[in-house]
């Protein structure tokens, strides 16, 4: 909230100064034009006033020229810029130093006119220019409120969607449509995978998801139901109009892939290591007995870890 006065006693003051500044420059600007014309109409009466002339040895009369001014200034009131106040060295009121001397010019003599401002500002006007100011200094604020309400719900927003992007459990997710393995927190990473191998994993997915517990050995034969799982898949495949020559064999060269679903996820998992116990099919270490002992089953997915896309 002080944030906001501290806005709105700125605004405000800077209004009023920039507002007053420009109307006195436009102000004394119309006074100097007024001045000129009064010069003229001064000019234009020279022979109807009665002034001294040293030249003419006339000594003038004092009451005609202040009546003249007088008259003068009841015409002046309408423009309420300016008023003369003396004429000759004859004067309605006191003359001081703020107030504006000219000379007007004839050929025999020069005559000085002396102008005060007639210009003053009302109460009523100032009332006017500072409830003015204060309702444009309120809107302003109004607009600042609102910008700031707008950021702030924004921030809140991407700060909401960044911690539910956090919270975000990575999985992977393989597209029938384009053949690709990919990563549900992350839309523009794409693996492509061939056929035979993405035919077998999505196979080996749901064949370890329904038996977790089973062995599958590389010298044994590829269970039955795998190799159905994976002629589902490949029919799938076809049926969504992928152009394809013929049907794989999977019991064959199931060590080439095995290599290649590794090597597609060797690029998908490269930022996220850790998701590889659960969907990278073990390699054998070893030989002999122990290569015999190797399985490579996905003992640790289970349904929830993978999506599925065209199935």
């Amino acid at each position: 909230m002080k944030k906001y006065i501290s806005i709105f006693c700125s605004v405000f003051s800077i209004l009023l100064a920039v507002f007053f500044m420009a109307n006195t420059v436009q102000t004394q600007h119309q006074e100097k034009l007024a001045q000129l014309q009064i010069l003229n109409r001064i000019a234009l009466d020279l022979p109807h006033i009665n002034l001294a002339n040293a030249f003419l040895s006339h000594s003038g009369s004092e009451d005609d020229i202040k009546q003249y001014i007088n008259q003068l200034n009841q015409q002046l009131k309408l423009s309420n810029l300016v008023e003369v106040v003396a004429i000759d060295g004859i004067s309605i009121k006191a003359v001081d130093e703020r107030m504006a001397t000219n000379t007007l010019v004839t050929p025999s003599r020069e005559i000085t006119v002396v102008f005060s401002q007639a210009h003053q500002y009302s109460t009523a006007f100032f009332i006017v220019v500072v409830l003015m100011g204060a309702l444009a200094s309120a809107f302003i604020i109004a607009l600042i409120r609102m910008r700031d309400i707008k950021i702030n719900s924004l921030s809140a927003l991407n700060k909401d969607n960044q911690e539910q992007a956090e919270n975000i459990v990575s999985i992977v997710k393989i597209d029938l449509n384009n053949k690709t393995l990919g990563l549900n927190t992350n839309h523009e990473l794409a693996v492509a995978l061939a056929n035979k191998p993405l035919c077998f994993y999505l196979a080996l997915i749901e064949f370890c998801v329904e038996h977790p517990t089973i062995t599958l050995n590389q010298n044994k034969d590829v269970p039955d139901e795998l190799i159905e799982l994976a002629n589902k898949y490949f029919y799938r495949l076809t049926q969504l109009g992928h152009t394809i020559r013929k049907r794989p064999n999977f019991t064959n060269s199931l060590e080439k892939t095995l290599s290649e679903i590794r090597a597609a996820l060797d690029e998908l998992l490269i930022d996220h290591p850790e998701l590889k116990d659960i969907y990278y099919p073990p390699k054998a270490h070893g030989e002999g007995s122990r290569s015999r002992l190797h399985s490579y089953g996905l003992s640790n997915i289970s349904v929830s870890d993978i999506e599925v896309i065209g199935k």
